[in-house]
Parts: structure tokens; C-alpha cells; sequence
């Protein structure tokens, strides 16, 4: 995986964002917990999320996916 140092802040920010738009939705949250899964096991940092996202759940079921992890993941919401 290739990474962006996020300007001055130090932050390293995977170049692949993990679009979460059918989280919640279309996609269960056992799938949605496992596709983030595997996207941190190949080093992806960064999930794209929005309050728009199938009402909100999209959200809801990312932060309960990264709770034990969260300062592993940069998100963008």
C-alpha cells in the first residue's frame, strides 16, 4: 500500500479510501464488518462515510466496526 503524508500533521494516509456508501444498506453489517476487515488487512487507513448514507447507518455500522481500533482509521465523514 502507498501512502500520502496528510500535509504538516504527520498523519499517513493510505492512498485507497474504503467508500462505505451501500454500509448499512444494501450491504449487511457482517459483510460491511468484514470488508473493512479485509481492506486493513491490506494496509487501506482511510474510510470515506456520510450522515446521507442509507439514513445514517452507513455510519453507525463503520464506527461499530472500528470502535476497538479507531486510531488505526482515518475517516472522513
Amino acid at each position: 500500500m502507498q501512502y500520502k503524508y496528510l500535509r504538516r500533521s504527520g498523519l499517513k494516509v493510505s492512498e485507497i479510501c474504503l467508500g462505505t456508501m451501500m454500509f448499512g444498506g444494501a450491504t449487511d453489517e457482517a459483510t460491511s464488518h468484514r470488508i473493512i476487515a479485509s481492506a486493513g488487512d491490506s494496509g487501506v487507513n482511510f474510510i470515506d462515510t456520510a450522515d446521507l448514507y442509507n439514513k445514517g447507518e452507513s455510519e453507525r455500522t463503520v464506527g461499530r466496526a472500528i470502535a476497538a481500533e479507531r486510531d488505526r482509521w482515518v475517516l472522513a465523514s
